[in-house]
């Protein structure tokens, strides 16, 4: 997976801006991040939107990738707190781990 790090304040994120959200600096670097993390929260999902009825239940999980880059995603899998999850697949925007 592609991700950006500020060069001035070490700030992360999957996100391509033209300005450091944290700094406002505009020397974002573009680096490699790891398709695995660690669940660091999450929650379960009984009855969502219905774009996401077919994957009910399931868990909105907020994934530590990097010491400074948490991501949130889902899973259908059950999750617990530090376990080791991986990236499945981006749909619709949406990032979908599994267990690792």
């Amino acid at each position: 997976m592609i991700g950006y790090k500020c060069e001035n304040c070490n700030y992360e994120s999957i996100n391509n801006t033209t300005f450091c959200p944290k700094c406002g600096k505009r020397n974002l670097i573009e680096i490699k991040v790891e398709d695995e993390g660690e669940v660091y929260s999450y929650t379960t999902i009984h009855f969502g939107p219905l774009e996401f009825a077919e994957y009910e239940p399931y868990q909105v999980v907020l994934v530590k990738l990097t010491e400074r880059l948490k991501v949130t995603g889902f899973s259908t899998d059950l999750v617990d707190i530090g376990q080791k999850v991986k990236l499945k697949e981006i749909k619709n925007n949406a990032l979908i781990f599994e267990v690792a």
